[in-house]
């Protein structure tokens, strides 16, 4: 039996964790840049997401954190304890109607289950409308849940299950100073250390190509879509 819980208050350290350590597990997935697990830069892409997932979970519950919430799903039948499935999401400025989704994944045992669509619909109950943003390649997935194509957004897709007003804006963490974290200094170094400066540069330029390529990609996509100029 799959059970779903919700936390708006202090998030269970214990608990926190398991999120982050999924949303590791499938970095390329949830992160902006879809940065492959053979990517030299792959455990850097994988420190940024889980400082800022680990930020998010933080201030759920804090004056001034954006009132944000986080379902998570476990199966008290096979895995009792086992985190299988989360949803994180806050809602949109100045709303108690209209949300956002940070990030959200499932583990690979238990998908085709519909764990996802579980957490969706238990968010949708709490906010009836919802935005979030995916790669080009899972739209189908959030059409089946009711969700529109509505425009590109950097590398991903943007879509709503209903419209919010122009004025509303998803709240979204500056993570610019991590590149100064000590840990992903530390990363950094260990990188060099071990494929020398140049393989450094030379992935990093790599790194921005794939995000240059998934940004069309979606800007193309939305455009066919919609039905407006492709752009070039």
């Amino acid at each position: 039996m799959i059970r779903i819980g919700l936390y708006n208050d202090a998030v269970p350290e214990a608990l926190a964790q398991q999120i982050i350590g999924t949303s590791a597990r499938y970095a390329t997935d949830l992160a902006m840049d879809a940065c492959p697990p053979d990517h030299l830069l792959y455990l850097i892409s994988q420190i940024y997401l889980q400082f800022e997932i680990h930020a998010y979970l933080s201030a759920i519950g804090q004056p001034g954190g954006g009132n944000g919430e986080v379902l998570v799903a476990f199966d008290e039948d096979e895995h009792p304890g086992l985190l299988i499935g989360f949803l994180l999401y806050m809602p949109l400025t100045g709303s108690q109607e209209h949300c956002g989704v940070n990030y959200g994944a499932v583990h690979e045992g238990f998908r085709g289950r519909g764990v996802y669509s579980a957490l969706i619909h238990h968010m949708l109950r709490r906010y009836p409308s919802a935005t979030l943003t995916c790669f080009v390649e899972s739209v189908p997935l959030y059409e089946r849940m009711g969700f529109k194509v509505e425009t590109a957004r950097n590398s991903q897709v943007q879509m709503s299950s209903t419209p919010a007003p122009a004025d509303m804006v998803m709240p979204v963490m500056d993570m610019s100073r991590l590149k100064d974290h000590p840990v992903v200094i530390q990363a950094r170094k260990d990188a060099i250390a071990t494929h020398g400066l140049e393989a450094v540069d030379r992935a990093y330029k790599e790194s921005d190509e794939r995000i240059k390529a998934l940004c069309r990609k979606a800007e193309t996509y939305v455009a066919k879509r919609l039905g407006s100029h492709t752009p070039t």
